[in-house]
This record gives structure tokens, C-alpha cells and sequence, in this order.
């Protein structure tokens, strides 16, 4: 166990740092141990929604048992060579002990004997199948003739089982069937009527979409997948696309909603366009703050870029119809537009700043749920300052660019017809 924090000789570190020293020493202590670093109630989440107990895994699906394991051995080191890759491993399957019959199907035939013989004596001597029923009134018992616990472990006692050949004689077991002790499968993993084999492992220092497309460019490279085989991504990858997915829906739908509120609220389409074209005034906000400090798009920063998306145009909506007010007053388009963004700097800039204020506690934060709530402040806190910026400077430059321009054109007369101005003829 850690551990109190009070007495870490460096208290800032983070948790990476600290996993990455903990990594270092246990693969000096033991250097074949398959190390995994994860929370608790993450791992057992991850585990009900992909079926893995890892960050990321590559799912190999196929029929043939020893041929997937090959294959996720030759996957694993594929994989191994891709930058980023960390507490790579096979799921673990340990081998259990088997006793296989392998039916002689020539020597029962000398025997005048089927196979269906041998399934049902093996059946009822090992597997306790009944071989009659006791009626006692309206009680059934069922009646087993099976070996003993020890008898069915061992080879010589199975071989031994007694057969009736077809002249009556009585066969052993092991004259009509090659009896051995193998190693089997612990278990065997299902999913989507197939099984499937895998391979987990974490990704650290790039993001996991970049880190899956060299991963399977590598596999490509270096692995033949047979017919009948194929690659699917598990585990935080897997939840990453299907929220992707539907944030790819979500997001268009929702700003479609809001411009048609926007259009019911002033009554105009140019104004409603304006308002929606501070979107992507936080968007590059946003993505630059994310380059910057060398995070990645993910499910939070999405969730960041709709948050930021709503202030941005809500400091559009609070700027446009203030400058409408003043039109209304008499002010000319140029006076309005001054005025506007002098008398909204307050209240726009302390709508952003108390925003960015209160995002800072969670931008800079290094413990648990760190990698959540980073790339969200991250992402709306960029947005900001760039949408902020962008809407007492730019926005009202566009705003009075379309309105002089609908004013001209509403007041330049129509040109008269050259026949028109001819004088008349004496």
C-alpha cells in the first residue's frame, strides 16, 4: 500500500509518474509479470461494457483454438514495436489438465462396434448417465452404474472400462480407443458466436484513435490473418467511437435547433447566421488549447466544445440585441455598433472570466479523474478566450459590414433607361 501523501518525499507527483516508477520496479523484481494499471470501478465498468479489463484491447476472433493462439502471439509482438504501447499481454488462459478417448473406428470395426458404443459406456461410467429408472408410486429415481472419484482420473482404470463386442466377447476400452491426458483451455471466450482471443494493453503519452491506426497499419505488415480471422478494437477505444458516434449526431442536430430558435427570436437569418459563426470562433479556441498542452480530442474535450459552443453564442445573442435596441433608439448602424460593444465589454468579459476562473481547479489537476476533467477545462477554457476575443472585435466589424451593405442596397435608386433620359426630338 501508498503511502499517506503527507509523507511522499515529492508530493507533486502525478499518477502516471508514480505508475511508471511502480512499472520500473516490479519488472526488476519480476520481469515475467504481466502488469496492468487501473482503477477498480473503472476496470470493472470497462470490463461490463467491452468484455475487457484493459484500456485498450485487440479482440483476434477465429474458429480454431491453437490458431488464434498463434496469432495473438504474433499480434502481441506486432504490437510491442508501436510507440506508446505499455503493460502489453495475452489475456491468460492456464492450461488444464484432459483425458481425451480417440476412438480406433478400424478396431471397432473389427469388433462389429460403433462409436456410438463407446460414447455411451464413457457416458455412463464417467459422465453419470443414467442407465435406468426406480418407480417407487409416483417418485423416479434415477439409477447410475459411474467409477469412482480416483477410477475416472486415471488412464489404466478408464482403459479398462468393459465393451460387449458384437459376438458377445467383452473388449476393453483401450483395445478399441487411443486413450491420453492433454492439456486443455481453462476457458473459452465467446462473443458475437465466435471465439475470439486478446490482447490488452495501455497507451500513454498519445492518443488512443492515432495509436490504433498505427497499430493496425503494423498488424498489416507483419501478421496474415487466415480467411475466417479478423481484429476488433475493445475497452476505452470502443466506448471512445460508439460516444463519438453519437456526439457526431447529436452535435449538427443540436446547433440546427438552435439557429431555428435563433431565427424565431430576431427574425432574421443574417442575424442568426452571425450568432452561429461564433461556433467556430471557440472551436479554434479550443483546438489550439488542446495542441498546446498536447492532449487529444476525446469524449470529454467533445462534451467541452458543446459547453463552450453555448456561451459563445450566448454572448453573440447578448451583443446582437443589444445593438438592435440602439438602432431602434435612432442611433445610426456605425454609433450602434460602438456603443454595443463598449457598454457589453463588462458584462461578456465577467461571463467568460468567471467561467475560466472556476474551469482552473479542474485545468490543473493531476489526480484521479485527471484525464477527464483536463482535456473538458481545456477544451472550454480555449474556447473562451478565443470566442470572447472574436465577439467584441470581430463580431461587430461583420455586424456593421452587413448591415452598411443592406442599407446601400435598399437606397441606391434603380438606373434610369437610357430611352428615358434621350430629350425629345423637335
Amino acid at each position: 500500500a501508498l503511502k499517506p501523501h503527507s509523507e511522499w518525499p515529492q508530493r507533486n507527483r502525478t499518477v502516471p509518474d508514480i505508475a511508471e516508477e511502480m512499472r520500473e520496479k516490479m519488472e526488476e523484481v519480476v520481469p515475467t509479470a504481466v502488469i496492468a494499471f487501473t482503477q477498480p470501478i473503472q476496470m470493472r465498468v470497462e470490463e461490463l461494457i467491452s468484455g475487457v479489463r484493459a484500456t485498450l484491447a485487440a479482440k483476434l476472433y477465429g474458429e480454431d483454438l491453437g490458431e488464434l493462439d498463434r496469432l495473438s502471439q504474433e499480434i502481441k509482438d506486432a504490437i510491442s514495436t508501436v510507440p506508446g504501447v505499455a503493460d502489453l499481454s495475452l489475456e491468460a488462459n492456464i492450461g488444464k489438465p484432459q483425458i481425451r478417448i480417440q476412438v480406433n473406428r478400424a478396431a471397432l470395426a473389427r469388433y462389429g462396434m460403433n462409436a456410438d458404443d463407446v460414447l455411451t459406456i464413457v457416458r455412463t461410467g464417467i459422465g453419470n448417465e443414467p442407465v435406468s429408472t426406480l418407480i417407487d408410486g409416483v417418485k423416479r429415481f434415477d439409477i447410475t452404474a459411474r467409477l469412482t472419484d480416483a477410477s475416472k482420473t486415471s488412464i489404466n482404470a478408464i482403459a479398462a472400462i468393459p465393451l460387449r463386442a458384437a459376438d458377445g466377447a467383452i473388449v476393453p476400452l483401450g483395445r478399441v480407443a487411443d486413450i491420453s491426458v492433454a492439456e486443455g483451455y481453462s476457458f473459452i471466450r465467446r462473443e458475437q458466436l465466435q471465439r475470439y482471443a486478446v490482447v490488452q494493453m495501455d497507451v500513454q503519452g498519445r492518443d488512443i484513435d492515432g495509436f490504433v491506426k498505427d497499430a493496425e497499419k503494423t498488424i498489416a505488415a507483419n501478421v496474415d490473418l487466415p480467411p475466417g480471422y479478423w481484429i476488433e478494437w475493445g475497452g476505452a477505444f470502443e466506448n471512445q467511437q460508439r460516444a463519438m458516434a453519437k456526439l457526431s449526431v447529436i452535435l449538427p442536430i443540436t446547433i440546427f435547433f438552435i439557429f431555428v430558435l435563433l431565427y424565431t427570436a430576431f427574425n432574421s437569418i443574417k442575424f442568426a447566421a452571425l450568432i452561429i459563426a461564433n461556433v467556430p470562433f471557440a472551436a479554434s479556441g479550443g483546438l489550439i488549447s488542446l495542441f498546446i498542452t498536447g492532449q487529444y480530442l476525446s469524449v470529454p474535450s467533445a462534451i467541452g466544445f458543446i459547453a463552450v459552443f453555448g456561451v459563445a453564442m450566448l454572448n453573440g445573442i447578448v451583443l446582437i440585441s443589444f445593438i438592435n435596441e440602439l438602432r431602434e433608439k435612432g442611433l445610426s448602424v456605425g454609433e450602434a455598433v460602438r456603443r454595443g460593444a463598449e457598454l457589453r465589454l463588462r458584462p461578456v468579459l465577467m461571463t467568460a472570466s468567471v467561467a475560466i476562473l472556476g474551469l482552473i481547479p479542474m485545468l490543473l489537476s493531476s489526480g484521479v479523474g485527471a484525464e477527464t476533467q483536463r482535456p473538458l477545462a481545456t477544451v472550454v477554457v480555449g474556447g473562451l478566450i478565443t470566442s470572447t476575443l472574436l465577439t467584441l472585435v470581430l463580431l461587430p466589424v461583420i455586424y456593421e459590414w452587413m448591415e452598411t451593405r443592406a442599407t446601400k442596397s435598399v437606397r441606391s435608386p434603380e438606373p434610369a433607361h437610357p430611352s428615358a433620359l434621350a430629350e425629345p426630338a423637335e
